[in-house]
C-alpha cells in the first residue's frame, strides 16, 4: 500500500508516494532531500530529526534518549521513522546557504599548463612535399623530436581515432589547425585557431564541501569560483561511514563515485557559464582531497585504509583520459588526481604543504588541518614528518547536540557576556565548528567549567555571577549551559552545550594537541624552534586563535605566530594545474613527508591524556 508524504520546506510544498513501511530517510533522499546524517542513518547522531504530521510507530527508546522534550512537539528521526499512514514532513533547513572556504593564499607560478596548444598553418601536399598527413602537422607543430613547439620527443603518442578523423579535418580546414598536447601526447586536432579556447578546472574534494576553481590556461587568471556540500555525506561525515556504505555492494560502490562525480559536473558548470565559456572548452581537470575521496572519486576499493595496518590501493599521481571518470569537460581533456602520502595524509595536506610554502622553509614550521581527522605537518626544506590525528566530527558540528555546519542560522562566535553573531544574520538554529570553541573558552573565562571539563552543579555554582548560574540547566538529564535562549531562539527551544558536548570537545582538542606535540618529541624540538603555524581550511581560517588557545586546542606559545592560508588544498591543486613544475614538486613532496602513525605511539598516548585538560 502506497502513502500520500507531503514534505513542507521553506513555504513550498512537495508531494511524493512512498511504500508502507518505507524508511523516511530514503524516501527523502529519492526525492532529493537530504538531512544532516554525520553518522550515516544509523541512528546516533540525531541530526536527521524532521517534524511529522500523522500517524506513525511509538518511537524507539533510542529516538526518546536523542530527542527528548523535543518528541512531544513532533520530532522524530527521519532514518528511524517507518511510513505507515499519510504523513507531512516539516523541514525548515532545506534552504539553508553553506559557507565554504574557496579563498586561499595565491603564489604567483611560472606557467606551464597541464595542457597546451599550439595553432599551425600547414604547407599543402604537392608531388615535391609527399610528407603523410601526421607527419606534416608533427613537423610543423613541433612534434617531431626537433626540439621547438610544445615538446622535444623522440617520438609521439596520441589518442585514439586522431588518425582516422585527420585527413578530412586538415582538408576541410584548409589545413590550418590547433594542436593540443599533454605530455607528449597528441590529444586531438581542431580546425581553425582555437588556442584562445583553453581553461582548466581545480576541485579540493572534502569530506563535508567541494571547492572548485575555473582558470584560463593561457593566462593563469582565475575565472570563478564555486563549492557544494559533498553529496556523499549522506552516508556518513567521516570518511569509514563513506568507506563502510560503498563496500557493501558493488551498486554501492558506483553510487558513491556517482555522486561525487554529479556534483563535480554540476560545479564545472557552474563555472563555465559564470565565466562565459562552453565545458567543452574546459581541458584540464586536478583533484586534491584526502586519500579515501580520491579512492571514491576513481572508484577504488577503499576498504583497506578503514582497518590495521591502513593500506590504500595506491598514493600515487594518477593521469585519465576525462571519459574514464565521466567529467564533463572536452572529451580530449586530462585529469590528474594529486599524490598522497598514505591512507590518512592525502593529496590536500600535500597540496597545503606545497601551496603554504612549507617545503621551502628553513627551520621548521607547522601546517595544521583540523577537521574529522587532523592532518598536522611539521619541517620544512630539509625534513617533513606528518600524522593524522583522529580529533572526530565535533569541530564540524557532529555529535555536539546543537552542532551544525558552517550554514545559514549557525552561530560562529561567542563574545564576552555570550553575545554571539549567527552566519546570514537569521533566527540562531545551531551552532558551528568555530562558535562551540568560542563557547567552551567563554564557559572556562566565566567559571562555569573547571579544568576537568566539568560543568558547575548546584554545589559547584554558588560563586559564580547570577548571569551565569541562571543560564545553567538540565537538559534531558544531562547538565547543560543555555548558550541561546529560547525567545532568541530559531529552534524549538534554548540552544544549550551539554556536558556530554564538552566531553566531545575536550576528546577532539586533546587529539589534535597531542599530535603536534608527537610530531615535536619525533622531530626533538620545543615550541621556541617552530617559526610558523599554518591553519588551514575553512574550520582553521574561521576560529578565534585566542578560543582556540583557552581550550588547548592550539598552543598558547604559538599563538603569535599563527597565519590562516584558507582552502590551501584548493591553492595547491591549482597550482598543479598551472604548472607542470609544481605538480612534480607536490610529487616529490608526497615522497618525502615520513608518515608517524599515532595508533601505534606511545607519546601520543600519553599526550592525548595530558591535553585532556583545561589549563
Amino acid at each position: 500500500m502506497e502513502y500520500r508524504v507531503d514534505i513542507r520546506a521553506n513555504g513550498s510544498v512537495r508531494t511524493v508516494m512512498a511504500e508502507e513501511g518505507a524508511n523516511l530517510l530514503e524516501v527523502l533522499g529519492e526525492a532529493g532531500i537530504l538531512p544532516y546524517t554525520p553518522c550515516g542513518g544509523r541512528g546516533t547522531c540525531g541530526k536527521c530529526a524532521v517534524r511529522v504530521e500523522g500517524g506513525g510507530a511509538e518511537p524507539s527508546e533510542n529516538e526518546r534518549r536523542l530527542l527528548g522534550e523535543r518528541l512531544a512537539k513532533g520530532f522524530r528521526l527521519a532514518c528511524s521513522f517507518r511510513i505507515g499512514s499519510d504523513i507531512c514532513i516539516h523541514i525548515d533547513s532545506s534552504g539553508e546557504q553553506a559557507v565554504i572556504m574557496t579563498a586561499g593564499t595565491r603564489r604567483q607560478v611560472v606557467m606551464d599548463p597541464l595542457v597546451r596548444k599550439k595553432y599551425v598553418e600547414l604547407p599543402h601536399p604537392s608531388l615535391d612535399d609527399q610528407r603523410p598527413d601526421l607527419e606534416r602537422l608533427l613537423d610543423m607543430a613541433g612534434l617531431s623530436g626537433s626540439g621547438t613547439g610544445l615538446s622535444n620527443l623522440s617520438g609521439i603518442e596520441m589518442k585514439p581515432g586522431i588518425l582516422r578523423m585527420l585527413p578530412a579535418l586538415l582538408r576541410s580546414s584548409g589545413y590550418r589547425v590547433t594542436a593540443v598536447e599533454a605530455w607528449g601526447r597528441l590529444l586531438s586536432v581542431e580546425a581553425g585557431n582555437t588556442t584562445s579556447r583553453l581553461y582548466g578546472t581545480a576541485f579540493d574534494i572534502g569530506t563535508t564541501t567541494v571547492a572548485a576553481y575555473l582558470y584560463c590556461l593561457e593566462s593563469g587568471k582565475l575565472l570563478s569560483a564555486g563549492s557544494m556540500m559533498n553529496p556523499q555525506r549522506k552516508f556518513g561525515a567521516d570518511v569509514i561511514s563513506r568507506i563502510d556504505r560503498a563496500k557493501t555492494s558493488p551498486q554501492a560502490a558506483d553510487e558513491m563515485r556517482s555522486l561525487i562525480t554529479e556534483c563535480v559536473n554540476e560545479l564545472t558548470g557552474q563555472l563555465a557559464r559564470n565565466a562565459g565559456i562552453g565545458v567543452e572548452d574546459i581541458y584540464a581537470a586536478v583533484f586534491s582531497g584526502n586519500t579515501t575521496m580520491l579512492h571514491l572519486l576513481y572508484g577504488l576499493d577503499a576498504s583497506g585504509i578503514a582497518v590495521s595496518p591502513f593500506i590504500p590501493v595506491t598514493c600515487r599521481t594518477i593521469r585519465l583520459d576525462a571519459g574514464e571518470l565521466g567529467i564533463g569537460m572536452n572529451a580530449s581533456g586530462q585529469v590528474i588526481l594529486l599524490p598522497c602520502v598514505s591512507a590518512y595524509i592525502g593529496a590536500d595536506t600535500v597540496s597545503g604543504v606545497l601551496s603554504s610554502g612549507l617545503y621551502e622553509r628553513d627551520g621548521y614550521s607547522l601546517l595544521v588541518d583540523i577537521g574529522t581527522n587532523g592532518e598536522i605537518v611539521l619541517g620544512g626544506r630539509d625534513r617533513l614528518i606528518a600524522c593524522s590525528a583522529a580529533a572526530g566530527p565535533a569541530f564540524e558540528g557532529a555529535n555536539i547536540t546543537f552542532g551544525m555546519g558552517g550554514v545559514t542560522g549557525a552561530v560562529d562566535s561567542f563574545t564576552q557576556g555570550f553575545r554571539y553573531t549567527v552566519i546570514g544574520n537569521a533566527a540562531p538554529r545551531g551552532i558551528c565548528g568555530s562558535g562551540i570553541v568560542d563557547a567552551v573558552a567563554a564557559l572556562l573565562d566565566a567559571g562555569a567549567i573547571d579544568e576537568t571539563g566539568a560543568l558547575a552543579d548546584d554545589t559547584t555554582a554558588a560563586g559564580l555571577p547570577q548571569e551565569v548560574r541562571e543560564r545553567l540547566t538540565v537538559t534531558d538529564g544531562i547538565r547543560s549551559f543555555i548558550l541561546v535562549p529560547e525567545h532568541e531562539s530559531g529552534t524549538s527551544g534554548p540552544i544549550t552545550i551539554t556536558q556530554k558536548d564538552i566531553r566531545e570537545i575536550q576528546n577532539a582538542k586533546a587529539a589534535i594537541a597531542a599530535g603536534i606535540e608527537t610530531l615535536m618529541a619525533e622531530a626533538g624540538i620545543s615550541y621556541d624552534d617552530i617559526d610558523r603555524v599554518f591553519l588551514a581550511g575553512g574550520f582553521g581560517s574561521t576560529i578565534n586563535v585566542r578560543s582556540a588557545a583557552r581550550i588547548g586546542l592550539l598552543p598558547v606559545q604559538l599563538t603569535d605566530r599563527v597565519e590562516a592560508v584558507g582552502n590551501a588544498s584548493g591553492s595547491g591543486a591549482s597550482e598543479c594545474l598551472l604548472s607542470q613544475r609544481m605538480l612534480s614538486v607536490a610529487e616529490q613532496i608526497a615522497k618525502k613527508v615520513r608518515y608517524v602513525e599515532l595508533s601505534a605511539s606511545a607519546i601520543f598516548s600519553d599526550r592525548y591524556i595530558e591535553n585532556m585538560i583545561f589549563m
